[in-house]
């Protein structure tokens, strides 16, 4: 019954995850709290003496110092965004995630099954929204702010009442690395599957997470050709394929489809223009300005916790409001580093960077490449979105870390029945 239970916990945790999306993220809290709960009272009871991994021990610790940092921060700063310490409090809990996906261990792919599941659940009850939403208004476009976009897009993917298409995009490419990892179905299957999240991740719009991909698999590649100079052929293969798309793009840059990939034209097009425009790929390097300037003004010190926005905000209006127009909602830094910085200083900046070169590097040892590929794409995409900031992102970053810490090939293929 125990077993039985822990399973039904491992469930709702991944349902909890993916689900997270749509629920608020205070309700995603609440619940990923009483999984930690739930589960410290099983070990509890099993009375189990697990021992760690000397790995496994500093990521915990360095886990745990980003939530002591956020902590200082607020201490240090009385304007600083006490809130903010509950979107960190996954990292605080990291320890117990570490102890439960160790004893877990064999059952940790239930887990991964319940999120990939999910995901495309999600994506299957977004597609018929769309469509339904195409019939009743009998058009395929809809026009939002003067500009036009495909209808059966926009409304799955830009939607409000849903939720952000970066999640939503990097959700969807977690599910196809951690398919072809793990083999989770048959071949026929699995190409099926992996072929639906690309078509979506191509609709999606998300450009930081394709310009991630594309980035992230660069790299990739070349640290693979380093390892086995057999794979230095597949990395000139996929320079001349990545030239061959820049190329489409450009041709028909002016087209729906193409239009928000083509934008990165206009800074060797029309680079004087750049800074008198709003639209979003204009205002992000006018943001990566006043954070360059934030940056230049600091003492690599913790200054507070969530201040980054105030501050960026404040330096346009004392130092660039002159300069060039900024009409936005929000003055999000787009850059998880430099908002780690502006708030927290080395400290911040030192403490993601080596969560991220560890989970890399233990990726390649294990020989687990494809779940490599995510996370330099993921280091990636933090260069283009603060994806910390958000219990979404956090909730993703940290229970997969400890989970697939704790999960490998071994696990899948010779599982101990009786554990």
């Amino acid at each position: 019954m125990k077993n039985l239970n822990l399973k039904n916990c491992l469930v709702i945790l991944g349902c909890i995850t993916i689900f997270g999306l749509f629920l608020k993220e205070n309700i995603s809290a609440i619940l990923f709290i009483g999984f930690i709960f739930f589960s410290l009272v099983n070990l509890i009871k099993k009375k189990k003496n697990i021992i760690l991994q000397r790995t496994s021990k500093i990521i915990i610790v360095l886990m745990v110092a980003y939530f002591l940092i956020g902590v200082t921060g607020v201490i240090i700063n009385p304007e600083s965004k006490k809130n903010y310490l509950t979107r960190l409090l996954p990292f605080l809990f990291s320890p117990f995630l570490f102890y439960i996906f160790q004893d877990l261990r064999n059952k940790n792919m239930l887990f991964i099954n319940c999120f990939v599941l999910g995901n495309i659940i999600l994506l299957v009850f977004l597609d018929i929204s769309a469509i339904i939403d195409m019939i009743t208004n009998q058009s395929l476009f809809i026009v939002k702010e003067g500009r036009e976009y495909y209808r059966f897009l926009y409304t799955r993917y830009t939607n409000p009442n849903y939720f952000n298409h970066i999640y939503l995009s990097l959700y969807t490419f977690f599910s196809a690395i951690l398919i072809y990892q793990f083999k989770l179905t048959t071949s026929r299957l699995k190409w099926i599957t992996l072929t639906y999240f690309f078509i979506h991740l191509f609709m999606i719009g998300s450009r930081a997470m394709i310009i991630s991909i594309l980035f992230g698999s660069l790299i990739y590649l070349f640290i693979l050709a380093i390892i086995k100079k057999k794979h230095l052929k597949y990395l000139f293969i996929y320079i001349f394929c990545i030239a061959s798309l820049f190329s489409i793009t450009y041709v028909f840059k002016d087209t729906l489809l193409f239009n928000r990939y083509s934008q990165v034209f206009e800074w060797y097009g029309k680079r004087d223009n750049i800074l008198e425009r709003n639209y979003s790929i204009n205002n992000r390097i006018k943001i990566y300005i006043l954070g360059a300037s934030v940056i230049n003004e600091g003492n690599g010190g913790i200054q507070g916790t969530g201040i980054a926005e105030e501050k960026i905000k404040n330096t346009y209006s004392k130092k660039f409001k002159n300069e060039f127009p900024f009409k936005t909602k929000t003055y999000n830094t787009h850059n998880q580093f430099i908002n780690n910085y502006i708030d927290w200083g080395y400290a911040g900046l030192i403490t993601l960077s080596l969560l991220l070169i560890l989970v890399i590097k233990q990726a390649i040892e294990k020989q687990n490449y494809a779940l490599a590929f995510f996370w330099i794409s993921f280091t990636l995409l933090l260069m283009m979105e603060c994806i910390l900031y958000r219990q979404r992102g956090i909730m993703l970053f940290v229970i997969f870390f400890a989970l697939l810490e704790n999960t490998s090939k071994s696990n899948i293929l010779n599982p101990n029945i009786n554990d």
